[in-house]
Parts: structure tokens; C-alpha cells; sequence
């Protein structure tokens, strides 16, 4: 699994994007969350090939200790 930062979330349209470690920037939908994230949260994620391009998918929030 990937990681990386969420940098943008739009909830009036559903979708957001996070930066991962090589600083590519990923979209996400809200809808595929279990929670709630917010921007600056550190996330793990699959990537997965879509019709629009590269999506994370299965989000979930790294807790930091």
C-alpha cells in the first residue's frame, strides 16, 4: 500500500486528492471513505486504474503517535 498526505477535499462535489511519497498528486472519491479525513491527515491507500486516470482507493487514516 501507498501513503501520502490528503491536499484537497471538495464535499460539495465528492472527491479530493492526495500527494504520496513521490509527490504525484492521486484523486480520491469521498464516497470509497470508512470516516472521516481531513486535509493534512496522513493516509495509506491502493491505487487503481479507473476510466477518468490513477485513484486511490481504500483509505485509511494513519494514526500518529
Amino acid at each position: 500500500m501507498r501513503k501520502g498526505t490528503v491536499i484537497h477535499i471538495d464535499r460539495s462535489v465528492g472527491f479530493g486528492f492526495i500527494q504520496d511519497e513521490n509527490e504525484q498528486e492521486i484523486a480520491f472519491c469521498l464516497a470509497d471513505l470508512n470516516g472521516n479525513i481531513n486535509i493534512g491527515d496522513q493516509v495509506e491507500f491502493k491505487i487503481e486504474l479507473m476510466a477518468h486516470g490513477l485513484t486511490a482507493t481504500n483509505l485509511r487514516q494513519l494514526l500518529l503517535i
